[in-house]
């Protein structure tokens, strides 16, 4: 099984134009804890960016960080 690196290559991005203070993450979970749903989202400002849902806790930060970046690499660099 292959490991992703989506937050660290997020915090790489946001360091490399100026933004790596500006990242907050909010991660919660729901349900019982033999069948748990978390969800991650990430903001960046204040502004929402990504939202993630999934079974394991890392695997949905994961998630929202490669929405994040999907959608900070379309938009081109920002200076935060």
């Amino acid at each position: 099984m292959s490991e992703s690196h989506w937050r660290m290559e997020l915090n790489n991005y946001l360091q490399a134009n100026g933004g790596a203070r500006q990242l907050r993450w909010e991660v919660v979970s729901y349900g019982p804890p033999h069948q748990v749903t978390w969800q991650a989202v990430a903001f960046i400002n204040g502004v929402e960016y990504a939202r993630a849902m999934g079974s394991r806790q890392n695997v949905t930060m994961e998630e929202a960080a490669r929405q994040t970046l999907s959608i900070l690499y379309n938009n081109g660099p920002r200076y935060y």
